[in-house]
């Protein structure tokens, strides 16, 4: 009983320490007063994961925003050369995306999503066969 309780008590902990690094809250100055801080919120989002088998080079990547924006989606080497990059219009509010890094080199690779207020930025690591996000 005493293990089932602490099992129970890490993943509430794991869950809570999810969501808390995963949230997008972002602080502007008020201007009605220089010591006061108002949070600003943002519905751009995106969760990543590698699509089929274990090792299969392609990763998919889901994108929730707000409606009324635009978002840019990047795919950009270590060197900041843009491979692939996407728009997608004001009315979408959700997004999916796969990119293929079996035709790529191994090294550092970087998302930047952009809505252009926010930006989110997201590594990713080709190894000869593995990705590590």
């Amino acid at each position: 009983m005493k293990t089932l309780k602490s099992t129970i008590a890490i993943a509430l902990l794991a869950t809570t320490v999810f969501f808390n690094a995963n949230a997008e809250d972002r602080r502007t100055e008020n201007t009605n007063s220089s010591t006061m801080l108002e949070y600003k919120s943002s519905n751009l989002n995106v969760g990543m994961y590698e699509s089929g088998k274990a090792n299969s080079m392609k990763l998919n990547m889901a994108l929730t925003k707000d409606a009324g924006k635009m978002a840019t989606v990047k795919l950009m080497d270590e060197k900041g050369t843009v491979l692939n990059e996407e728009r997608i219009g004001k009315k979408l509010t959700g997004y999916n995306f796969r990119f293929d890094f079996s035709t790529v080199a191994a090294g550092r690779y970087f998302i930047e999503i952009t809505n252009g207020e926010h930006i989110i930025t997201k590594e990713i690591i080709k190894g000869i066969s593995t990705l590590s996000y």
